[in-house]
């Protein structure tokens, strides 16, 4: 495969042009990126103290489901002490977690956990675990989807042509002002439209690929990882057969 940047947002989204590769190749990556790479998550919550709204199981569930930090040295067995003391009335943001390791902790401080009221108080110890997301959800650390990749080709210009690309946002656009069939759907539905204009198609080995990261490991490095990932998976099939 072949892989070419088409946009960038920061460390955390990435849009690729992915060439000489087959449906299987595509599906095998994304699958491994959203499903099979490590990351942090909290596991088990202990209470000592909740007279809060929300019932130990939905806390536990929001807890599970905040976006760790991710670090890989620390080893893949550990057990890492989360903790929470908090007395209302205020809301329990992820800011108030405090991590026993500070390599592994929550993405973002805003996350929104409870609100407590005069005199509620919350008191827990979670526990961070590594794990992947085909074992839980919670363990999901990116998100990837792909699509083959579009073409759209002028057969004729005409003052209908014209007007319609005027009218396209200025997100479906290159910096010339050329439509980019990737970005927008409309560019099929008026090639189907307009059969003598233009024509839509699609590359059958060629895919847009778009990886976004949830937590603090860069879109960059989830997609080596999984190719990482793949490899070794493909070396143990061989050993197997």
């Amino acid at each position: 495969m072949q892989f070419e940047v088409l946009e960038r947002e920061g460390d955390s989204k990435l849009v690729l042009h992915v060439r000489k590769a087959s449906v299987a190749w595509a599906n095998a990556l994304r699958r491994t990126i959203i499903g099979g790479l490590p990351s942090f998550a909290i596991d088990e919550v202990d209470f000592y103290e909740n007279n809060s709204p929300f019932f130990n199981e939905f806390i536990a569930n929001r807890l599970g489901l905040i976006p760790l930090t991710f670090d890989e040295l620390v080893p893949a067995d550990a057990k890492i002490s989360i903790s929470c003391n908090a007395s209302g009335p205020l809301r329990v943001y992820s800011k108030d977690l405090v991590s026993a390791d500070e390599r592994v902790g929550p993405t973002a401080e805003t996350f929104p956990i409870v609100d407590l009221g005069e005199g509620q108080v919350l008191r827990l110890e979670g526990w961070a675990v590594m794990g992947v997301a085909k074992k839980h959800a919670k363990f999901q650390c990116a998100h990837a989807s792909y699509g083959h990749y579009p073409v759209f080709k002028v057969k004729k210009n005409s003052p209908k042509l014209k007007e319609f690309i005027d009218a396209l946002p200025a997100a479906c656009k290159d910096s010339k002002g050329e439509p980019v069939a990737y970005k927008c759907d409309a560019l099929e539905h008026f090639a189907q439209e307009n059969t003598d204009i233009a024509e839509f198609s699609f590359k059958e080995d060629e895919f847009v690929f778009r990886i976004e990261s949830y937590n603090n490991v860069p879109a960059k490095e989830h997609l080596v990882r999984a190719l990482e990932t793949i490899k070794e998976e493909a070396k143990e099939a061989r050993k197997l057969l």
